[in-house]
């Protein structure tokens, strides 16, 4: 063993370098001192192994980036609390990242450029002109604490951009600032949209075809297209849509394989492939995965500038070990993991995978090599081909699933036989792509002739993905929530949504919230959850509670959907309408039906048919009030419904009691009067509590009176999303998400 460690050390001494870092660095991240002492424990275990030179050289390797992380840790925290108790006001920054979203709402990381903040890094949240990467902007408005997650299952966005470097979020609402845009970064944002512009062009813009080209050659996700995502994602090559190692590689062998055929020699070709692979990382936005793969190639083929053999988990370990030098923080983000995981895995992993498909490359026997003809020569050079593919897909999948498990509960053992089709065509498709590309200033309509066919290699991609995501056994999810519940999802602005699971059985969405909040929050939480609707309940025509429509479907396996009106004028409910029966889902009308099933024994009876003619009048008066039973407790939906709505049900004379009020807002009128109070009896009230607008806003006055009568209030503003559970023994726990505990109700006498 110490033989074979100090041999392996000696050939990869930069990939223990690097593994000391990241040892000590994760144990830093536990406690300080835990470093230190990771890092005493690295030296000894060099000393004993390989050396008491090798010992101090892999102590000081990890006690200088745990040394970088702590001090990094600190100042993210020490400017935290600095912007927080800023006042705001006038702030100028230089925009990193091309700004997302539109003139009405964009998003970009930025660094400040004046004032007594300048160095700080933000999220900058504004309005107006959307700013280019380099590009300096001005407003007015004020630094906001990273908001973290608030709801089970909901990605932590607060830690996934601490992990950057952000300190603050600064918000300047809905108005408009400055930009100014100087001529390197225009020069260079009009290279990076010709480049995207031309590589569809010939394509209708919003075709499937022209997405799936931008999204592997350029990185976009495709919008609006979870359904093509999940195919990708199910088949586990959702990693084609991300310009990562694969792409950079792929670009440098088209590259190479250019420069060889013009007869230029390794040696003299290494400086001519560099500028290319990291033009290609920035004209796709140099994203992490880019930049981390182009430097790990640079340094992968300088061994050939000086004569040396190149080694793959040196070149790992020099940029991991870099990174971690630079900042440590980066090492927790999980798409560092994945990349450098995956290309330790391939490194170390390929010789043995190899074996298990050697019988593949064996010549035929009795037959030498001089005797083969043209076909058989072919035959076993495409046996091989295949052979050294399924040995590298087969070593990253053995890599890469403790850490997809790990982070998004999903296994796809398919993805060793989906890589070895996907990886061809995703070549041939990025091959034909920068092809069109060079040949578009020459001959566009042969440029857009070669992207028309490279759009049947983008289906063919798609077509590949899908079938091998519903291959059974193909992928299946670890993290599945098998008790029965009812959770209801903290939105804000208004928006609504809330899910009933039966565990093991089906599951029913009760409002989808707003299409941002239904993609940002709702769809990601019941994936990580492990929960696929086939159902869905609509309260009322208001965007804020339907999801985007075909977002929804498109996302899960809703096979019906309950309506509130027959008719209305807005788009989002007119999608469900209109698009959903042509995509298989079955309509049902509150006019037409009394109750409706529900999994786990449980039915939603339905207490308030609202007006389907009524197509002038507002959403919130337009409300189905629903009342869900489940194991002998009973909870009221009563969303957005007003006191015109509750005081109907009070003159119907209708029994109206329930153990839990799930309510919203109205957004003109006041809502649980109380009379409807006297009839329903709750026990626990769950209110939305939103800070804008003004009118989702629950009055503390108000919250304070329902305490006074003995009524649990779950203020979503300060608990979160909450979820609903039934013990065994019939009680009811109330649990929110940002408040530690629960509550558990006995059922009444």
């Amino acid at each position: 063993m110490i033989t074979w460690l100090n041999g392996f050390s000696g050939r990869h001494p930069l990939f223990m370098a690097a593994c000391a870092a990241v040892v000590c660095v994760s144990a830093a991240a536990v406690a300080p001192g835990l470093g230190g002492s990771a890092g005493m424990l690295c030296a000894v275990s060099g000393m004993i192994f390989a050396g008491w030179k090798r010992g101090l050289i892999w102590g000081l390797c990890g006690w200088i980036p745990v040394a970088v992380f702590l001090w990094r840790s600190d100042s993210q925290r020490t400017a935290e609390a600095e912007l927080l108790a800023a006042p705001g006001g006038e702030v100028t920054a230089r925009v990193l990242q091309d700004g997302k979203g539109s003139e009405r709402f964009w998003s970009a990381p930025a660094r400040i450029t004046g004032g007594p903040h300048a160095g700080r890094k933000v999220w900058w949240q504004g309005g107006g002109e959307v700013p280019v990467a380099g590009a300096v902007v001005g407003a007015r408005g004020s630094f906001q604490a990273l908001q973290g997650p608030r709801n089970p299952g909901e990605f932590d966005r607060a830690a996934w951009l601490r992990r950057q470097g952000v300190a603050a979020v600064f918000y300047t609402g809905w108005t408009g600032g400055t930009v100014e845009t100087g001529h390197l970064a225009a020069w260079g944002a009009a290279i990076r949209h010709g480049f995207r512009s031309r590589v569809t062009a010939g394509l209708p813009d919003d075709s499937t075809e022209a997405g799936v080209i931008r999204a592997v050659v350029l990185g976009e996700k495709p919008p609006d297209s979870d359904a093509l995502i999940g195919v990708f994602r199910n088949s586990g090559t959702l990693h084609v849509f991300s310009v990562s190692g694969l792409h950079v590689a792929m670009v440098g062998a088209i590259a190479w394989w250019v420069l060889s055929w013009a007869g230029v020699s390794r040696r003299r070709a290494v400086p001519l492939l560099l500028p290319v692979i990291f033009g290609y990382a920035w004209i796709t936005g140099f994203g992490a995965p880019a930049v981390r793969a182009a430097w790990m190639a640079a340094v992968f083929l300088g061994a050939f500038i000086f004569r040396r053999r190149p080694d793959l988990l040196n070149a790992l370990g020099a940029v991991l070990f870099v990174a971690m030098l630079w900042d440590g923080r980066l090492l927790f983000q999980p798409g560092v993991q994945l990349s450098y995981g995956v290309v330790a895995a391939i490194a170390v992993g390929v010789a043995w995978s190899s074996r298990v498909f050697a019988w593949m490359a064996v010549p035929e026997l009795y037959l030498p090599m001089d005797l083969m003809n043209r076909w058989q020569e072919a035959w076993l050079w495409l046996r091989r081909k295949i052979a050294q593919m399924l040995s590298v897909s087969l070593a990253a999948g053995i890599g890469s699933a403790p850490l997809t498990a790990a982070h998004f509960g999903l296994i796809t053992p398919i993805s060793v036989l989906a890589g070895l089709v996907l990886v061809p065509l995703v070549f041939g498709l990025l091959f034909v792509a920068l092809l069109a590309i060079v040949v578009s200033p020459l001959a566009p309509p042969v440029s857009r002739g070669l992207n028309c066919m490279n759009g049947y290699v983008a289906m063919g991609c798609v077509h590949s993905a899908t079938f091998f995501s519903k291959v059974p056994g193909g992928h299946f999810l670890l993290h599945r929530e098998e008790r029965p519940m009812l959770l209801v999802y903290d939105l804000g602005h208004g928006a609504g949504a809330a899910c009933f699971s039966g565990g093991p059985e089906a599951a029913v969405l009760i409002d989808c919230g707003d299409r941002r909040g239904f993609k940002r929050t709702v769809m990601p939480s019941l994936r990580k959850l492990g929960i696929e609707p086939d159902s869905v309940v609509l309260s009322h025509p208001d965007g804020r509670h339907l999801g985007g429509g075909s977002a929804v479907w498109d996302a899960f396996p809703v096979r019906q959907a309950l309506l509130p009106v027959e008719r209305s004028r807005s788009p989002a409910f007119r999608s469900w309408i209109d698009d959903g029966p042509a995509a298989g889902i079955r309509m049902h009308q509150v006019g037409l039906v009394d109750s409706l099933a529900f999994p786990d024994g449980a039915s939603l009876e339905i207490l308030n048919v609202p007006d389907s003619w009524a197509v002038n009048s507002v959403a919130d008066e337009r409300v189905a009030v629903y009342r869900l039973h489940w194991k002998g407790w009973k909870f009221l939906f009563t969303s957005d419904a007003g006191i015109g709505t509750e005081l109907k049900l009070l003159d119907e004379g209708r029994d109206l009691s329930a153990d839990v009020i799930i309510a919203g807002r109205h957004r003109g009128d006041l809502t649980l009067c109380d009379p409807f109070l006297d009839a329903v009896n709750p026990r626990v009230i769950i209110a939305s509590n939103a800070n804008h607008p003004i009118e989702e806003r629950l009055d503390s006055r108000i919250s304070a009176y329902w305490k006074s009568r003995g009524i649990l209030v779950m203020d979503q503003a300060r608990c979160g999303g909450v979820t609903l559970l039934v013990d065994d023994e019939g009680n009811l726990s109330v649990d929110g998400f940002m408040k530690a505990g629960s509550r558990v109700f006995k059922p009444r006498d």
